[in-house]
């Protein structure tokens, strides 16, 4: 996982979720860029995000303080140790995510070829 916080920000994150992998931070962005996931104002505050928002309030999520840059979007890839690429989701406005169990499955299609 590639977060595009601080160090402080990955521990703080891992602690919080209690995940047990590693992540490491990219506050440049430059693997976000080379991904060509989006940036910007447009894609943070638009109609679409604002729905996204409206919907994760009414099932009771809160946005605490920010973490990295604002304006970076995110995605998910899942890529094998020789770089295949199995599974790939750019993130087009802010509240956009992958579809997890899309993810897992293509984690476990490679699991054991190491």
């Amino acid at each position: 996982m590639v977060g595009n916080g601080k160090p402080h920000h990955a521990r703080a994150f891992l602690d919080e979720q209690k995940f047990d992998f590693p992540l490491l931070v990219d506050p440049e962005l430059r693997a976000y860029e080379a991904a060509g996931l989006k940036r910007g104002l447009l894609s943070s505050f638009n109609l679409s995000s604002a729905v996204k928002a409206l919907g994760t309030l009414r099932n009771g999520f809160r946005q605490t303080s920010t973490k990295g840059d604002p304006w970076q979007q995110g995605g998910a890839f899942v890529i094998t140790p020789d770089g295949k690429t199995l599974y790939s989701y750019v993130s087009q406005v802010a509240g956009d995510h992958p579809d997890l169990d899309q993810v897992l499955q293509a984690l476990r299609k490679n699991q054991g070829k190491n």
